[in-house]
This record gives structure tokens, sequence and C-alpha cells, in this order.
């Protein structure tokens, strides 16, 4: 089964955006985006659609349905209006509900958040409910798919590619200074602040200064008239 093949078996049988059809092939060709392949292969889709319909095949009619109920395709949705030929209404994503059709607000809600710090590298971490993953394993597996990777990882990525267009911040896979904890489907926002140690050292010049506080030896630090009360044996140190 080719891919154009696979991806309509997989349309037919439930509704699935751009980036969600996609992501099954993931790992097939370079400098795309899921929504990217997931749109070329509908447009291809699409066109050989028309080619069997306008050859009065019915087998592109049903194409062309699927591809615009089931596809949410614009253009399969075009051309069967010029065939004259009703279109069914489109239907919600199976696998993201709709989640990536606009990551803008859930982007704009983490910049915001993220300007009450100060870093240079970020990282986004993704949580995701049980049931959602559940469903695209259950998908995946049904369907066979070789080349796809999760929601988790694509939501990652494109994430954390418009915080860095918006901030100029750069993702960090190793040692982030800020970690973005974000739950698409519940818009909750967590900013994990890594802990900066800083190390130094000095050179003490002088004698007469303790390395360490020296309490008094009378009063044990709560001050007395030995100590000028000041609770120290030693007005100065280090410490």
């Amino acid at each position: 089964m080719n891919i154009l093949e696979k991806a309509l078996r997989m349309l037919e049988d439930e509704p699935l955006c751009d980036s969600c059809l996609g992501r099954q092939f993931a790992f097939l060709g370079y400098g795309m985006e899921n929504k990217d392949r997931g749109k070329a292969i509908k447009d291809l889709l699409a066109m050989e659609g028309h080619r069997l319909a306008l050859q009065r095949d019915p087998e592109g009619l049903k194409i062309l349905r699927i591809l615009a109920e089931n596809g949410g395709f614009r253009i399969a949705s075009e051309i069967l209006r010029k065939l004259d030929q009703a279109e069914g209404e489109k239907r919600q994503c199976f696998l993201c509900g709709g989640l990536f059709e606009d990551l803008s607000p859930l982007v704009d809600k983490a910049v915001k958040l993220l300007s009450e710090y100060e870093y240079d590298t970020f990282l986004v971490g993704i949580r995701i409910p049980a049931e959602m993953e559940e469903r695209e394993d259950e998908f995946r597996a049904k369907h066979e798919v070789e080349y796809g990777e999760s929601m988790r990882n694509e939501l990652s990525r494109v994430i954390g590619k418009m915080i860095h267009e918006i901030t100029g911040k750069k993702a960090d896979y190793m040692k982030p200074e800020i970690v973005i904890l974000i739950n698409p489907f519940t818009e909750e926002i967590k900013i994990q602040s890594n802990s900066l140690y800083i190390m130094g050292r000095y050179r003490k010049l002088v004698r007469g200064i303790p390395q360490s506080k020296w309490l008094c030896g009378r009063c044990r630090g709560r001050g007395c008239p030995l100590c000028n009360w000041t609770g120290k044996k030693y007005p100065e140190s280090v410490e």
C-alpha cells in the first residue's frame, strides 16, 4: 500500500486535520512540518479524485467527499461545487479535536508568562491527557503506521519554534534555563525556572579578619557588655 492509499484509508476511517494526517508520515521527507505533509497528501488525493470524477468514475467523487468531510479540505469542497455535487459537513479532527488549527493563543499566553523571567534558553514540555495518547496509539496500530511521530513531539517542536520566533530565545534540550510545561488541551501552563549557581573566590590580604563568624565566648551570640552587645568576638569576618 503506497502513501496515498494509506492516507485515504486513514481519512475514510476518521477525520484528520493536515497536521494529524502528516504526522503519520513524519519521518518521510525533510525540511517540512507535518502540516505541510498533510496538505501535500490531500492536494494529490484531490487531484486524483478530480481526474477520476472527470472520467465519470464514481471513485473520484467518493475521494473528494472524504477529503471535504473528513479532511476538512477546502479545495475538495470547491471541486465538488464546480461539479454540482453535494458536499457533507466538515468534521472535527479525531486525534487533536481541532487543536492544531490555531496554536497562537496558547503561544501568546506562554510568551506573556515568560516575560517575567530573564533567560537565554528554554525547553517546551508537553502534557497530554492519557486518553488522547491512547487514542492516537490505537489509531497508529490499526493503520500500521511506520514513519509517524507522537503528538507530544510535534507540539513541543512546533510551539518551541513559535516561541523562538517571538522571543528570539534558543531552545536547549540539555540544560535549559527555563522549562515551559504546557497542557494544550486545558491551556494550563507552568514555568519551571532552573536554579542558578554562582561560584566565586576571594583573597584575604590583611590580618585580623577571621574566616568564619566567631560568637562571643561569654554570651554565645546573645549580646553582652564584653562584646559591646554585638554577640561576636570580632566585629568583622569573611563569612
